[in-house]
C-alpha cells in the first residue's frame, strides 16, 4: 500500500446494517480509492460485520486491510492499533455507520498539500436518513480559513475567536507525521475517548486549515453501540477519566506550561462542567462523593482557575463554574443537582 496519499481508519463493531453504505462513500471518492488506504478493525464483532469487511478487502487487496481482534476492546484501543498499519501522508477517521460526500477527500487533501496543514477541519452535519435521502448541501455560509500558529497567544486568540473546532477526531485530516511525532493516541477502555488525542494536537499544531464545508456526515445511529454508551451507568465517568489522562499527557509533554491559560480552560470546560452536563443530561447523574473528588481535582491541578481571564469572558461558563466551589454534603447534594439540570437546559447540543 505505498505511496497512498490519506489512510482511513475505521473501528467496526457490529455495524452489519451500515458498513456497506459507509465504504461506497469512499469507493466513489473523487481523489480515486487507489490513492486511500484504508484500515478496518473488526473488534470482535457478533453480527456479520467481519464477513462484510473480508468481501471489501478482497475486492481491493491493494488499498483496504482487515484487523480482526477477538476480543471487544473498544474505538480508542482499535484506532491506536490501526495507526500502526497507517503508511499515507495524511490519517482521516471514519465512523462505521457515518460516510462522507464523494468530493470529500479530493478538497480536503488539496488543501492540505497546498498550505502544508498539520490538520485540515471540515464540517459535519447529522442525519436521520441515509445517502439517498440526504441533502448533499456542503456550503456552510463561512469562507474557508487558514491559521497559523506561532506563539502561546496566538493560539489563545484562536480558540478565544470563532473556532469550530470539536473534540471528535471524524471531521479532521491530521499530517502523518505530526501525529506520530507527539505520539497523538486514543484513550482505551472509555467512551469519550477522542480528547486524549485532539487536544494535545490542538496545543501542538502549526498549520490549521478550516475547510468551511460540510463534507461529512454523522448519522444518528440509535441502536449504535456509542449511543447505548452514552446511557449506561457504568460509562458515567469515562470522560472524566479521559480528561484526567489529558492532563497528565499536557503536563509531560510541557503544553501545559506554555499554553497554561488554554491548557486550564480545556480541562475546567471538559473534565468538570461537560461532565456534569452530559451525565445530568442522560439521567445518570453524579453521587456526592463523585462530585466531591471532582472538585478537589480541580482545586489540585488549577487552584486559581476562578482567574482565567478567558473563562471569565464566556457568559456560558460563568454559573457552572461557581458551582465548582459550593461545599457539598446530604443537605444541599439535591438542590445542587437541580442547579446542573436548570444549567443542562441553557446548553448547546454536543458540549
Amino acid at each position: 500500500m505505498a505511496n497512498k496519499k490519506i489512510s482511513v481508519i475505521i473501528p467496526c463493531y457490529n455495524v452489519s446494517m451500515f458498513v456497506d453504505r459507509c465504504m461506497e462513500s469512499l469507493e466513489k471518492q473523487t481523489i480515486g480509492i487507489d490513492n486511500l488506504e484504508i484500515i478496518l478493525i473488526n473488534d470482535a464483532s457478533k453480527d456479520a460485520t467481519l464477513g462484510k469487511l473480508l468481501l471489501w478487502e478482497m475486492k481491493y487487496p491493494e488499498n483496504i486491510t482487515v484487523i480482526p481482534l477477538e476480543e471487544n476492546i473498544m474505538q480508542g484501543a482499535a484506532r491506536n492499533i490501526a495507526r500502526q498499519y497507517c503508511t499515507a501522508e495524511y490519517i482521516a477517521y471514519l465512523d462505521a455507520d457515518d460516510w462522507i460526500l464523494p468530493n470529500a477527500f479530493e478538497k480536503i487533501y488539496r488543501v492540505a498539500r497546498q498550505n502544508n496543514a498539520d490538520i485540515v477541519n471540515y464540517l459535519s452535519k447529522k442525519t436521520y436518513v441515509g445517502p439517498d435521502e440526504d441533502d448533499p448541501t456542503t456550503k456552510s455560509g463561512k469562507p474557508d480559513r487558514f491559521v497559523e500558529v506561532r506563539t502561546p497567544q496566538e493560539r489563545l486568540d484562536f480558540f478565544m475567536g470563532d473556532c469550530p473546532l470539536l473534540r471528535g477526531c471524524w471531521d479532521k485530516l491530521f499530517r502523518r507525521d505530526f501525529v506520530e511525532e507527539h505520539n497523538l493516541l486514543f484513550a482505551e477502555g472509555v467512551f469519550d475517548e477522542e480528547s486524549l488525542f485532539t487536544t494535545p494536537a490542538y496545543l501542538h499544531f502549526k498549520r490549521i486549515y478550516l475547510l468551511n464545508e460540510y463534507l461529512h456526515r454523522y448519522y444518528q445511529n440509535p441502536i449504535s453501540s456509542t449511543y447505548n454508551l452514552m446511557r449506561d451507568m457504568k460509562r458515567r465517568d469515562d470522560n472524566a477519566r479521559t480528561w484526567e489522562a489529558t492532563y497528565q499527557v499536557m503536563k509531560e509533554d510541557g503544553s501545559l506550561d506554555e499554553n497554561y491559560e488554554l491548557a486550564e480552560w480545556f480541562f475546567i470546560i471538559n473534565y468538570f462542567i461537560r461532565s456534569l452536563v452530559f451525565a445530568t443530561g442522560r439521567g445518570i447523574p453524579y453521587d456526592l462523593k463523585a462530585v466531591q473528588e471532582m472538585q478537589d481535582t480541580v482545586h489540585r491541578y488549577f487552584p486559581n482557575y476562578m482567574q482565567n481571564k478567558s473563562l471569565q469572558k464566556r457568559e456560558l461558563y460563568r454559573e457552572p463554574m461557581k458551582l465548582i466551589d459550593v461545599p457539598l454534603d446530604e443537605s444541599n447534594f439535591a438542590e445542587y443537582n437541580a442547579a446542573w439540570e436548570e444549567i443542562v437546559k441553557t446548553y448547546p447540543d454536543g458540549l
